[in-house]
């Protein structure tokens, strides 16, 4: 399965996703910038008969049918731009011959390795179904009414058609609950005024407009909040100005964005700023501290005989412990100073907006004080101290590194006799 790297031990979601990827019986595949699959999951195989081994070099696999090599030239090139293609029937081809008729969706990825993810649902069998009603709308909302994206049909704002996923997003048990009823007697949002331009807007000119998508946050009338994407598609005339609404709950995979996009920027153990984004908030300090004369300084701070605390009691112990130090380094500090976990048991303090050294003395002693008190962590109480070391930033050519360093060294001497602070500039 393609997965983001991680140093970090799977999460309950990262199982789910295992789960779902061995377990579906959709075909779930990704392809790369020349369109060749380079990875797909066990219920591919199944579908079409193809290993992964067999299409990994082959830019235009034997599976797709009815489709020239420049037409998917233009499908990559259309994915390469960002653009998906969500619930089309297509023909697709087995390993033996057969051909199968497929809802295929591509939504593109645009990362390192990975143009698009896609994901096939046979439904060779539901179209065979659907061609012997002669594509009635009763065999459409027999299809829709299965699908889990909510599906809704409207007219001047009036709700025709909602398949049960839409009942459940709504909020409401019937059917007979929604019909008549605007999407907004049930949903808000703070797009709601650009969903509704798009709406009225999809019949203006001599020509059909293509389909509008959107993500969007809502909240149902429970108050229960729900990201979804919004596919919203002219399926009428001027005349009959019918839209078909289709939203898909992406929820839990705006929720892991977020998740990574934290994650990215944070320590995962303590929640501090981790030193990628720190070092760009320093520098962007230390340039508005030299263009505006002001004042700013640097802590590094770590926990004295943190190494024998690991070894007598566990890493698990030295984890809370770590917890609880940067609970305290929080308490200590000011709501515009930035605190980030070096590694291990070292931290750095970015304090601003220092208008005099003793204010920098009084947080130095404020912590020391803090660190000190008694860590509860299971059954006992473990006392332990920490050193700091402290530099103010001065406008003599000083970089980034040179500044950490500064701090550092004072640490190194602060260290020499434990639980004390240390200015560099008085060592």
């Amino acid at each position: 399965m393609v997965r983001v790297n991680s140093i970090y031990q799977p999460t309950m979601m990262d199982n789910v996703l295992d789960l779902i990827w061995n377990n579906t019986t959709d075909a779930i595949f990704a392809i790369d910038y020349h369109g060749a699959v380079i990875d797909a999951n066990p219920a591919f195989q199944n579908m079409l008969g193809w290993q992964t081994e067999e299409l990994n070099r082959i830019a235009f696999p034997s599976f797709i049918v009815h489709m020239t090599k420049e037409e998917h030239q233009t499908f990559l090139s259309q994915l390469k731009k960002g653009q998906s293609f969500p619930y089309q029937i297509v023909k697709r081809k087995h390993k033996d011959g057969m051909l199968l008729d497929i809802l295929a969706s591509y939504w593109s990825v645009n990362n390192e390795r990975i143009l698009a993810i896609g994901m096939y649902k046979d439904f060779t069998e539901q179209i065979h179904i659907q061609r012997k009603l002669e594509e009635s709308e009763y065999c459409y909302r027999t299809l829709v009414e299965y699908l889990p994206e909510a599906i809704v049909k409207q007219r001047n704002d009036k709700i025709e058609f909602a398949n049960s996923s839409a009942i459940k997003l709504f909020g409401r048990d019937t059917l007979e609950e929604v019909i008549g009823n605007s999407v907004w007697d049930f949903l808000a949002s703070a797009g709601k005024r650009n969903i509704q331009h798009i709406i009225e807007t999809l019949y203006d000119g001599n020509y059909l407009k293509e389909p509008e998508t959107l993500v969007d946050k809502f909240y149902r009338s429970d108050d229960k909040e729900v990201y979804a994407e919004v596919k919203i598609i002219p399926i009428g005339s001027k005349e009959k100005p019918d839209i078909q609404m289709v939203f898909q709950d992406v929820t839990e995979q705006k929720r892991h964005e977020q998740q990574l996009e934290y994650f990215a920027y944070h320590d995962p153990l303590t929640g501090l700023k981790n030193r990628r984004v720190f070092t760009e908030i320093v520098t962007e300090s230390m340039e508005a501290a030299k263009n505006n004369l002001e004042k700013i300084a640097m802590m590094y701070i770590d926990i004295d005989e943190f190494k024998s605390i690991n070894d007598t009691y566990g890493h698990d112990v030295g984890d809370q412990l770590l917890q609880q130090f940067a609970e305290r380094l929080k308490s200590s500090v000011r709501k515009e100073d930035v605190l980030c976990r070096v590694g291990g048991d070292e931290f750095l303090v970015l304090l601003k907006d220092i208008s005099k050294e003793k204010e920098i003395v009084d947080i130095a002693e404020r912590m020391l004080l803090v660190f000190q008190e008694a860590y509860k962590i299971d059954d006992f109480s473990l006392h332990v101290t920490s050193s700091i070391g402290i530099t103010i930033f001065q406008d003599d050519g000083l970089d980034y590194q040179s500044f950490i360093y500064r701090a550092d060294q004072a640490l190194y001497q602060a260290k020499e006799r434990r639980n004390q602070y240390i200015f560099f500039d008085k060592y």
